[in-house]
């Protein structure tokens, strides 16, 4: 059945809403210029982001625009949805009479839903809602982006509760992952979460899929990290499937914490470790980061050491608004006795086994790497002769306000600041923002002598690949762009910039990092050969080219690279 098409009304304001729109404005008394009261408020970030590939439905977008011109208290706006879709839906009356008594203390609003989103049971749809009105630095402060059901399914493909099973996500949301769970009962699904109004969606959500069960859905409202034992007990779990929160935790949990890293994620995975059955399986969403920064080799030490590795898939895509790319780690507790293998999913959904050794925690290579792949890497590594481990460092100007402290038109005692968007390979763009350089303004900058280095190197910090380009003019750069004083043997700092544009360290880092952060630690490991006096000043005089504007610099810098490293052919085309 195709949607109904809605009839729209011309207000006095020359604003197009719908009729259930105008009769919802007039039932509240609410302007048509103000917003949700308490939706963007939380945080310094006032963007939107509606989540995408969350939901099915054509008409839920529309809908949510409709909603966004209205002042509804958020907490009320979501308990109506909940309950006009239990009640649509036919739901065990004394689970729903339960859930009203649980909720009284939120107002029941005169909101009118089209019938096809209320019918919707395959959707998280107001979880939907609830993101696409909630702040983007809201978000972004508690870690929370809400995973993609293509994802959620394919984590969950294996899954079989047909034995009396139970599953557990810690960090449920609004129940994504436990309404995508096939063949279970709802006494067999447990949930956990600090927030309120997503642990009242995941109710309505689980109440609707089994709507004929007198179970009271097993969703608490809490900590999990502080106060997990409260809510669960001596309960173990045969399946603990979630996307956790990203980021670091503030302060000390417990004295016994193994991650001492206080990634959010890591702390979840490790204290969801102990409720997990014999033989049980913790499948856990997480940035890939974890797995190749130093920071964070305490889990996976944890990991090689605690639990038996199943499986790791590597994502390509992002979620929207967060830089990291992912993996999916899929653990058990069975018994590890010597060398293991698992299977790895590349991001390009190519398929691997992988061994280690228990207790080595670098054992996860990320993204995985095909064998001509692997042997260009293994080249460049042996031709290492020094790195960037030694050179100096520093970011770009944390102004802590740019509306305030950035102007568009030079005047006197200001100068040009540049963006990482302002640099491109051996270029760039003239200045767009002035700014007066006093240290005291700033929330964070470094020193001096970095910024007015004689010669620097400066570089996007978000980009899908290497781009550097050249300062002697002691210009000032805000913190989208990073700066690089390089120290490498025999090599001057525009033979180093050659190297770090150049196709094969490009080829190098994408390789080993599938970041789109450029990040200081992973710069530092990439091999530089040892050349003589006379290369350097070839490569020298090709920068000075390329900085001139030479379209052709590029490939004479490639090929003498080539040459240094011994590619063949073969390998030369692979990278380019």
């Amino acid at each position: 059945m195709g949607l109904r098409r809605r009839s729209c009304i011309m207000t006095e304001a020359n604003i197009f809403i719908s009729k259930a729109t105008q009769r919802n404005w007039d039932k509240l008394k609410n302007g048509r210029s103000d917003r949700l009261t308490r939706r963007a408020n939380k945080s310094r970030s006032q963007k939107i982001i509606t989540p995408e590939g969350y939901v099915m439905a054509a008409s839920l977008p529309r809908f949510v625009e409709e909603l966004r011109d209205t002042t509804y208290p958020i907490e009320d706006l979501l308990f109506t949805l909940c309950a006009l879709y239990l009640e649509h839906n036919k739901v065990n009356e004394d689970n729903k009479r339960r859930f009203f008594e649980e909720y009284t203390h939120y107002e029941r609003l005169g909101l009118e839903v089209p019938r096809q989103i209320l019918k919707n049971r395959n959707d998280d749809w107001i979880g939907f809602v609830y993101q696409s009105l909630t702040a983007e630095g809201s978000r972004i402060l508690k870690g929370l982006y809400y995973t993609k059901p293509v994802i959620v399914n394919e984590m969950l493909s294996d899954i079989r509760m047909l034995n009396g099973e139970k599953f557990l996500d810690p960090c449920c949301g609004s129940g994504i992952f436990l309404m995508k769970v096939q063949h279970a009962e709802m006494e067999q699904l447990y949930g956990i979460d600090n927030d309120p109004l997503a642990v009242m969606i995941a109710k309505a959500n689980l109440m609707v899929k089994f709507n004929e069960s007198s179970v009271y859905p097993q969703i608490y409202q809490m900590d999990f990290l502080l106060h997990a034992a409260t809510a669960l007990g001596d309960l173990r779990f045969d399946y603990i499937v979630t996307n956790p929160p990203w980021g670091t935790e503030k302060g000390k949990l417990h004295e016994s914490d193994i991650v001492q890293s206080k990634e959010k994620a890591s702390l979840f995975f490790t204290e969801s470790f102990k409720y997990l059955n014999q033989n049980g399986i913790l499948h856990f969403l997480m940035p890939s980061s974890l797995m190749k920064i130093k920071v964070h080799a305490d889990l996976r030490r944890f990991v090689t050491q605690e639990t038996r590795i199943e499986a790791i898939k590597c994502y390509r895509e992002r979620f929207k608004g967060v830089f990291t790319d992912f993996i999916s780690l899929k653990v058990s507790k069975k018994a590890v006795d010597g060398k293991q293998s698992y299977v790895v999913y590349g991001a390009n959904n190519e398929v691997s086994r992988k061994e280690f050794v228990p207790g080595n925690d670098d054992f996860c290579a990320i993204p995985m790497l095909n064998d001509r792949e692997e042997a260009i890497l293994n080249q460049a590594e042996r031709m290492r002769h020094d790195d960037l481990s030694h050179s100096r460092w520093a970011l770009g100007i944390i102004t802590g306000n740019n509306a305030r402290v950035l102007k568009e038109r030079m005047r006197q005692g200001l100068e040009p600041i540049f963006t990482g968007k302002d640099i491109s390979k051996y270029g760039l763009k003239k200045a767009s923002r002035y700014i007066k350089y006093n240290r005291a303004d700033f929330q964070q900058c470094a020193q001096d002598e970095l910024y007015r280095a004689k010669e620097k190197l400066v570089y996007k910090f978000v980009s899908g690949s290497l781009c550097f380009t050249y300062d002697d003019k002691q210009r000032l750069f805000l913190n989208s762009a990073n700066i690089l004083i390089p120290e490498v043997d025999g090599m001057s700092v525009k033979t180093v910039l050659a190297f770090l544009n150049s196709s094969l360290f490009n080829f190098l880092y994408t390789k080993r990092f599938n970041d789109l952060k450029i990040l200081k630690g992973n710069l530092s490991t990439l091999p530089f050969p040892k050349i003589t006096e006379e290369q350097d000043e070839q490569f020298t005089s090709f920068v000075d080219d390329a900085l001139k504007g030479d379209k052709n610099a590029q490939d004479k810098i490639d090929e003498l690279i080539f040459s240094l490293y011994e590619l063949n052919a073969e390998e030369i085309d692979l990278i380019k």
